[in-house]
């Protein structure tokens, strides 16, 4: 579409929010989030809906939390940059972070005259949190536009600490298996959960089922 912005124009805000410590390296779910990251990119800049509809965001955590891409459509981006093996687990810097990205993007986009609409949430993550983070993930749940959380855990991934962080969904992946193909099938599941969300006239998130090799979670019970 072009650059002008017709005012009341709809807009779901979506953020893969991922998991960069350095066990993600040592059992290869850092390479296998970059070996999908073109295809997820690809899908979601060909499809004209998303482009309309739909923006996406990156936000990267581990000793610290970085906004490796702030939100955009896909189709205005080269690429989706990829991800790094660093430090320890920090899920409080993520929430904090993930809190002003979301505070400054709603305010930027209704600025510009935009509709939006509940951002949803992707959180990757392989191993437990090693700070105190329930008071920054409660201080995010607790703005207006807190955002719908879908959870994916992986390899020694806590299944009590998942469920807690989901809102909407959590899947856990077995933890014998390879990390690298679940992963693949979850940035895979993230896609089309994008792509059927901003099908509809009125965007509305939907919830990918659980990825192959991942199980859900009911988050009422655990």
């Amino acid at each position: 579409m072009s650059g002008t912005i017709t005012t009341g124009e709809q807009v779901l805000p979506f953020y893969i929010v991922c998991d960069e410590s350095g066990s993600m390296g040592a059992n290869g779910g850092i390479d296998s989030i970059n070996q999908a990251l073109p295809d997820v990119h690809a899908a979601l800049a060909a499809d004209p809906l998303v482009s309309d509809k739909a923006r996406i965001g990156m936000v990267v955590f581990s000793d610290e939390a970085e906004e490796l891409m702030s939100l955009t459509r896909a189709a205005d981006v080269a690429a989706f940059p990829g991800v790094t093996a660093k430090g320890l687990t920090n899920y409080g810097e993520a929430f904090r972070m993930l809190r002003d990205v979301i505070q400054r993007d709603v305010a930027d986009l209704k600025g510009q005259g935009y509709k939006v609409f509940r951002p949803a949430v992707f959180f990757i993550s392989d191993g437990e949190p090693t700070e105190s983070w329930e008071r920054d993930f409660d201080d995010l749940m607790n703005d207006s536009m807190h955002p719908n959380i879908v959870s994916f855990g992986v390899a020694s991934a806590d299944p009590s600490v998942m469920k807690r962080v989901a809102t909407v969904a959590c899947y856990m992946a077995d933890q014998n298996a390879d990390p690298g193909p679940i992963l693949r099938e979850i940035m895979r599941s993230l896609t089309n959960s994008i792509i059927a969300s901003t099908s509809a006239p009125t965007p509305q998130f939907i919830a990918p089922p659980p990825p192959d090799g991942c199980v859900s979670v009911p988050l009422d019970e655990l």
